[in-house]
């Protein structure tokens, strides 16, 4: 994390990705996950991660961005 903001690599593309706050909570809270997590459950876990400008239309974005940068599938 640098700043607040993370560095992922996407190993089948060689692309590199700079994500903003929001995004990199929202990435590492899908991967800290034991199990397969909803939408719903998910926007639960980022306001209680301290995340309080996620709403449900910001937080379908950052999905939107994540899965058409082929970090995360679609959930």
């Amino acid at each position: 994390m640098l700043d607040k903001q993370a560095i992922v690599f996407h190993h089948g593309s060689g692309e590199t990705h700079r994500l903003d706050e929001e995004a990199s909570l929202i990435l590492l809270t899908i991967m800290d996950s034991q199990a397969p997590i909803c939408e719903s459950a998910l926007l639960g876990m980022a306001i209680d991660a301290g995340l309080q400008r996620v709403d449900q239309q910001s937080l379908a974005g950052m999905l939107g961005v994540l899965q058409s940068l082929h970090v995360v599938e679609n959930i």
